[in-house]
Formats: structure tokens, sequence, C-alpha cells
């Protein structure tokens, strides 16, 4: 299978004698082929505000049947050029002195963080305090590298709020452990690729519940955004085979620092008893979220 460029240069090849819609078009999947792949044909015509003809004859002039076959091979290449063996690959051919690899990670993740904190919304970031403010209990759910994620999310809203568990892994399926959710409580849900099913089905039984779902996952078209209240888009890319994770926990700490500042009086009061339990078991905490 050709690669993605390979794709490309087709639109580039035929783009002056195309018409103007199918320009407009051929303009959104060379910016946006993620989006393509995802979409179907009448999101796109809607989107670009074009005809569904329009796009399958463009799909025609690139050589294909028609839209499906193109947003077929799109998709499996989209795959392809995503898939961990190849990434790795890549990033051993180009970083030969392990040195010089360690910094390119340290660089990597710094830009992930920076670029997440860039693109987060202040209004729905004060939305999704709100919730887990007003809400009875907080639930964190996540399975996968997302399950550990979740335990640390949980860690930092219970240090402010007295009353957050996590949703992992465990004899029960996520789904039977939401059982017992009502509508005045909120979940934290953490979904990075591969994306866990049980995950997804969880969450929309959440949302049919009538719980508040707060998001934090890698892209906007995820599964779990059409069912969440707020989505953060955390910038998880890596040079390597995995998830970098430093996006994720910068907004998790964010959002335990938002709610502390937001209910001082509730966050002290569980920083003083976490304190004194600690304390009382022999550990050594400093706290100066608030000072």
């Amino acid at each position: 299978m050709a690669d993605l460029s390979y794709y490309k240069q087709i639109i580039l090849d035929n783009f002056s004698k195309l018409t103007k819609n199918q320009k407009k078009i051929a303009q959104f999947l060379l910016d946006h082929p993620e989006e393509i792949a995802l979409s179907s044909i009448d999101t796109i015509a809607e989107k670009l505000n074009v005809g569904k003809a329009t796009i399958v004859r463009l799909a025609q002039t690139l050589g294909y049947s028609g839209f499906l076959e193109l947003k077929t091979e799109l998709s499996n290449k989209l795959r392809d050029d995503l898939s961990p063996t190849k990434k790795f690959k890549s990033a051993l051919k180009a970083h030969s002195s392990k040195s010089d690899f360690v910094f390119t990670l340290a660089e990597n993740e710094m830009r992930n963080i920076q670029k997440t904190i860039q693109q987060m919304d202040r209004e729905q970031f004060n939305k999704a305090v709100r919730i887990f403010v007003s809400a009875n209990n907080i639930y964190t759910m996540g399975l996968g590298i997302s399950s550990f994620l979740a335990e640390i999310a949980s860690y930092y809203l219970n240090r402010v709020t007295m009353r957050a568990r996590a949703f992992t892994h465990g004899s029960m399926s996520l789904e039977e452990q939401i059982i017992s959710l009502k509508k005045d409580d909120a979940v934290l849900v953490i979904s990075l690729p591969p994306y866990s099913y049980q995950t997804i089905e969880a969450t929309e039984t959440a949302q049919y519940k009538g719980v508040k779902i707060v998001s934090i996952t890698d892209k906007i078209t995820s599964p779990i955004a059409q069912y969440s209240d707020v989505v953060f888009v955390a910038e998880t890319n890596n040079i390597v085979f995995i998830n970098t994770v430093g996006s994720v926990l910068t907004i998790i700490y964010s959002l335990a620092t938002g709610i502390g500042l937001s209910d001082r009086a509730t966050s002290l009061t569980a920083l003083s008893l976490f304190e004194k339990v600690e304390s009382d078991y022999g550990f050594d905490i400093h706290s100066d979220f608030f000072k």
C-alpha cells in the first residue's frame, strides 16, 4: 500500500484541473486526512457546504471508485502510519546516540505539555471545575495506561474534595462499577489509544444516567468525546511506541488545583485531615497548595 505522501501527491497533481468546490474538498483532505477518514460523506458535505456528488466525483478523479474506497484506503494508511512498530523503527533510525535520544524525548514531552496548555479553553476548564465542585461524588475511570492515570487523578482529587474514587480494572467490569452512579455525581474519564471498548460503553452508560462527564483524551474526535460535557485534548505524541502522559498529568493537576482554589474551605479541611492521618502513621508531608 502506498504511503500517505502518495495520496497527497495525487491530489497535488490533479489540483489545477479540479472545480472550485472540488478544490475546497481536496484542500480539506490535505489539511485534515484524519477527519476525512472518520467522517461520513454527509458530514463532510455539510461541513464544507458542497454536494455529496461533488465529493464522489473528486474521489473518482483521484482514481477511486467512489468516496468509500478513498476513505477506506486513507483509514488503513493512517493506521499504518501511526502503528507502534513503524514509529519505533523510525525513532531508531533517527537517533543513534542514547544521550541525544533522552533530550529528544524530553523536548517532545515539553512540546506536548505546551501545546496542551495553549489549546485549553479557559471557559471549558472553569466549567469542569464547577462540575466537580458541585458533584456529590467524583469518580475517575480508565483502562490500560489510563487506569494508572485514573488512580493518580483520584488521589489528587481526593486531596481537595474528600469524595473521589477510581473505577479501574478489577473483579468487576467498569459497567458493573458505575451502576451506583447518581445524577449528582461526576465522572472524569481518561481514554488514550488504543481506546478501550469497555471505557466507551461505560461512558455512554454514565451519560444515559444523566451524570456529568469530563474527559481527557488525545483528540476531539475520540470515541468518548461525544458523551462528554467537557473534553480536554491532551497531546500524547511520542517518537517511540507509547503515549506520553505528561500533558494528561498536567491537566489532572490543574483541575485539582482549580477545585482547591474554587472551594478553599473544603479543600483545606481535606488537606488538614490527610495531614493528620499521615502524620499519625509516620509520614511527613508538606502541602503548599494554598500558601
